[in-house]
């Protein structure tokens, strides 16, 4: 083939490729999916057309000229994309997670229905027989002292601290508790276990030591405001380490190592979105809990923090597309 023939039969994909890099180089979004097609087909062939050139003796700027082609259209095609953190969190909370929480939700359900009733016989035994709040209560708040207590002797320890302070030293505690009630998981569920049955026995005695000395409505309007999302989200972690420890336990139709691998990625996300539950109820902890307001006003507060999670979790992402089908995409 002479030169002329070859630079008649290449020239307009030289220009239709550079048409397209142009467009994509702007913005490669800006080019539709048959142009994305197209470009992918044109540029293994301009790739060879540069050693072409040089084989038909063709000048240097034609040969320069198809090498540039060459390389944009390969940084278009091989661009790495941008991270954009804010973005893949934003992703994640408003899309990803609830998706995944109601994926998951048995494992949750399963999660609460072991420290409820843990903690429900833990309650009824030192009502019943309130020596034994001791081995349920280590330390910490003692009412023994008398009816006396308040609410305001029980919140005041909390006004001797920062605020700002107490609400990292809280959030980070919590998220230790929540990581390791997760991290136990790996022993086939049982120290996952362990953790709700050894939280579910303290509340429930604690509850019930209060009552105990009349002191319930005190009881609740201290827990409430945090300890209910609070309790969730350690609940939500168990979750996560049953599903780490029944992946083990209970593989299906997958190997054991394929249902693990599985497991501890969907556990690991799932605790991972306790995050912000953990630093709103520390904030509240910090905030509200010790505040001179109604131990209504309170309550009311934790059970809105609550609901508005509950919400989010059971709500948002409906009808679009599974985590399962965006991981296959992406």
């Amino acid at each position: 083939m002479s030169p002329s023939k070859f630079l008649e039969l290449r020239k307009p994909v030289w220009k239709r490729l550079e048409e397209l890099t142009g467009k994509g180089r702007r913005r490669l979004s800006a080019l539709r999916e048959e142009e994305l097609q197209e470009l992918a087909k044109l540029y293994p062939t301009v790739a060879v057309d540069t050693a072409r050139a040089k084989m038909y003796g063709m000048g240097d700027n034609t040969r320069r000229y198809i090498n540039e082609l060459a390389i944009a259209a390969h940084g278009l095609l091989y661009r790495r994309k941008r991270s954009r953190p804010l973005r893949a969190v934003g992703r994640f909370l408003g899309h990803d997670y609830p998706c995944l929480f109601r994926e998951l939700r048995f494992y949750v359900l399963l999660s609460l229905t072991i420290f409820m009733t843990v903690s429900i016989c833990a309650y009824i035994t030192v009502r019943v027989n309130p020596s034994t709040a001791y081995l349920f209560v280590p330390g910490g708040l003692d009412v023994a002292g008398g009816p006396d207590v308040s609410k305001e002797d029980v919140g005041e320890r909390y006004r001797q601290i920062s605020g700002s302070i107490m609400a990292s030293a809280i959030t980070t505690n919590n998220i230790g508790v929540a990581f390791y009630a997760f991290a136990m998981g790996i022993a086939a569920g049982i120290g996952t276990c362990y953790v709700l049955l050894f939280n579910g026995m303290m509340l429930g005695g604690f509850f019930g030591h209060f009552a105990n000395h009349g002191l319930s409505y005190e009881c609740w309007s201290f827990l409430v405001p945090h300890g209910a999302l609070e309790i969730f989200a350690i609940l939500v972690a168990g979750g996560a380490g049953l599903r780490l420890g029944l992946s083990m336990v209970l593989p299906g139709r997958l190997t054991r190592k394929a249902s693990l691998r599985t497991g501890a990625r969907e556990a690991v996300l799932l605790v991972l979105g306790t995050i912000p539950m953990f630093i709103i109820a520390g904030a509240i902890e910090s905030f509200i809990t010790p505040a001179y307001i109604s131990g209504i006003a309170k309550i009311l507060i934790g059970l809105l923090a609550l609901g508005t999670v509950l919400a989010w979790l059971l709500m948002v992402g409906r009808g679009r597309t599974p985590l399962s089908a965006a991981d296959e995409r992406g």
